[in-house]
């Protein structure tokens, strides 16, 4: 009979920060900082439940495409979940420095606002499978541009 060891929680932790950090690039925001981050792995923040149930359908029946169409149709709920999972995205993002209020750590809210949407909008990409240049992201295409507009006037 052969004997296993079973892992503990830390273990886990420590497979998944390794798998994180070998997956890192560098990403220069447009506040000129560089950081070291992560393209999120859809599959996880699907089985986790982490993407907010509106905006998952949205682009699941818009065939990948951006769910901006339907910003005008969001809830002052939706708006509140999507802003969760935007610093969440975030938060998971970035490998170093690492976000938190720990010793070390940037607080979050100490991030310029342009650098998180940056951010944001650099990991959605990676989730809806889009490979995309650091040139793509500082010129959002028409469509991402209308659709923040609708979005911001609702």
């Amino acid at each position: 009979m052969s004997t296993h060891v079973i892992s503990k929680a830390a273990d886990w932790r420590t497979a998944a920060r390794k798998s994180r950090a070998s997956r890192a690039e560098p990403l220069t925001l447009p506040s000129s900082t560089t950081v070291l981050a992560a393209r999120p792995e859809p599959l996880e923040w699907i089985m986790s439940g982490r993407i907010p149930q509106r905006l998952l359908a949205a682009a699941l029946e818009s065939g990948g495409n951006s769910p901006a169409s339907d910003a005008a149709e969001l809830s002052n709920d939706d708006v509140l979940e999507l802003a969760r999972f935007a610093a969440q995205l975030v938060k998971a993002s970035v490998v170093e420095p690492a976000i938190g209020d720990g010793d070390g750590e940037i607080p979050f809210d100490d991030i310029p606002v342009e650098d998180r949407a940056f951010i944001f909008q650099w990991a959605c990409r990676a989730l809806s499978g889009t490979n995309s240049t650091q040139e793509d992201l500082s010129s959002p295409s028409r469509s991402e541009r209308d659709g923040l507009e609708r979005f911001c006037q609702k």
